[in-house]
């Protein structure tokens, strides 16, 4: 399998990691422990990503170069930030001020962060953990 096809699959598989880990926050945990939620959703969300990545760099037995990573990073940061507006504005009908709320990282919201996270993961797997 190809990296970009592999890179695919395990952004749609991140995709639904995501929203699972974004339901446990909102339904379970931020009514317990309130603001304090938020990073520790980002804290999660960094952890099943690094492991997706992960399993999809070992299932695949693809080796990379590093500008294949950040290309890779960057396509995963394109799609995450396009479901964002996609699904948030079009779906949900969410304004643009609570989209870019999330933005926010005075708000105690990391999203922005777990994106740059997120693109620089294929790199750090590939090179690092692997």
């Amino acid at each position: 399998m190809l990296l970009y096809e592999a890179g695919i699959i395990a952004w749609v598989v991140m995709l639904f990691g995501a929203i699972l880990n974004g339901g446990l926050r909102e339904k379970i945990i931020q009514p317990r422990i309130g603001e304090f939620a938020l990073p520790l959703s980002a804290l999660s969300g960094a952890v099943i990503f690094t492991g997706i990545t992960y399993v999809m760099f070992k299932w695949s037995g693809i080796i990379c170069t590093t500008q294949e990573t950040f290309i890779l990073g960057s396509i995963w940061l394109i799609l995450t930030i396009l479901f964002e507006i996609v699904f948030g504005r079009y779906f949900l009908k969410e304004s643009w001020g609570k989209l870019l709320k999330a933005y926010d990282v005075r708000t105690g919201n990391l999203w922005s962060i777990l994106l740059l996270y997120l693109f620089v993961l294929p790199f750090f797997v590939s090179k690092i953990l692997l």
